[in-house]
């Protein structure tokens, strides 16, 4: 594995050479950085048709949607662009880079693409689609890097490839290879993760992300309980080991949240479609070979900020969920000093220690003497003793 780095999303670049490839697709000429009214308008209508078959309705779900060249074309000029700054800031808690990616029911590529443009150097993309599969090929030719694609009809068929990987990845895709509505979905689910864990190299890792909404993080939730049991170590977002304390509670959601570049034409799509998005929220594991161990952390207690911060009668408080379980951080000062001076700007997803805070029941409380630093910012790895394991 090469040593890490962490790429710019290039967007300024990406975002012309989309529109080129979304005019190739629909055979249609006209200007490289813009679209025409009439164009902008079927984008629009083939983004709600999604919305509305994947997330609502859901009567797109286990269909080969991209074989509609609108909805193929919706999801690469807007759903691309998500999918591909989440797979940037996910894949950049890895502490290595991988070097060999495959990259499952892909759709136009755009994690494996972001996996390229961390290092990897070689990554297979797999899904059912083949016209979607050649569109991330162009973009990644486009940039000189070696995509290889497959053919691969369903969670069923045989995986057309062989040997180990360095990283595996699934995103958004769990509903569609596994309906929640299909007898025994959660044993076959199970039994797919299982298969793919054991194609990872020993010091290897599997991500799977998914959207923020209750369903698929209830989902993401209760997998991870179930791979923690089985004995398969969490690298991210997750140091608690034991079962997730998001799953005791009704309705208590736990999801990743990152900042969202926007380029015009986004934030165009989103206006027209009426879709409310300020930033990328998003349900995520990533998991170790089960060969592996969980990570060695330092000594001090550490915490995931798990939320917002939440303004009480008591003052501003965070959730988090750390080394000992779930907590929730307050302070009542009025200014804080140099050592809790990162209270006041703390950020769903980063990783924290606490030192000599007040602590009764599940609360910790910040007093003069109480410590607190930012161990890793969001999408950064998690600090680690051994790093050679």
């Amino acid at each position: 594995m090469k040593s890490k780095r962490a790429p710019d999303s290039d967007l300024s670049n990406l975002m012309p050479l989309l529109i080129g490839l979304w005019r190739r697709l629909h055979k249609e000429a006209g200007p490289p950085d813009v679209l025409q009214t009439r164009e902008f308008r079927g984008v629009v209508t083939g983004l709600q048709t999604l919305q509305k078959g994947l997330q609502t309705e859901k009567d797109l779900i286990g269909k080969d949607y991209f074989a509609d060249t609108q909805l193929l074309g919706a999801y690469l000029l807007y759903h691309w662009v998500i999918h591909y700054q989440q797979g940037l800031s996910l894949l950049n808690e890895l502490p290595v880079v991988p070097r060999r990616v495959l990259d499952v029911c892909s759709g136009p590529v755009p994690f494996g693409f972001a996996a390229l443009r961390h290092g990897a150097s070689e990554v297979i993309a797999m899904d059912r689609s083949v016209n979607a599969l050649q569109l991330g090929a162009e973009v990644a030719g486009r940039y000189g890097y070696p995509l290889n694609i497959r053919h691969w009809k369903n969670g069923n068929s045989p995986m057309p490839v062989e040997g180990e990987f360095d990283l595996i990845i699934l995103g958004h895709c769990l509903e569609e290879l596994f309906p929640s509505n299909q007898k025994n979905w959660m044993d076959q689910q199970e039994k797919f993760i299982s298969k793919l864990l054991q194609r990872l190299t020993p010091t290897g890792f599997l991500l799977i992300v998914d959207d923020s909404h209750l369903e698929p993080n209830r989902r993401i939730l209760e997998l991870r309980d179930k791979l923690v049991q089985m004995g398969v170590p969490v690298q991210a977002p997750c140091i608690w080991r034991g079962q997730c304390p998001a799953l005791q509670a009704k309705d208590s959601p736990c999801y990743a949240q990152r900042e969202f570049e926007k380029p015009d034409l986004i934030k165009q799509f989103q206006r027209s479609a009426k879709i409310n998005l300020g930033s990328l929220k998003m349900s995520y594991l990533i998991l170790r070979s089960p060969k592996a161990q969980w990570p060695e952390l330092p000594e001090e207690k550490l915490y995931r900020v798990i939320s917002p911060p939440v303004e009480t009668f008591q003052g501003t408080r965070y959730y988090l969920c750390g080394t000992d379980g779930k907590k929730v951080l307050g302070s009542n000062q009025k200014e804080h000093s140099i050592d809790t001076r990162a209270f006041e700007y703390l950020k769903r997803g980063e990783l924290i220690s606490v030192e000599n805070a007040l602590e009764h029941h599940n609360a910790l409380d910040i007093i003069q003497g109480t410590k607190i630093s930012v161990e890793a910012a969001c999408g950064k790895p998690i600090p680690e003793q051994h790093k050679d394991q």
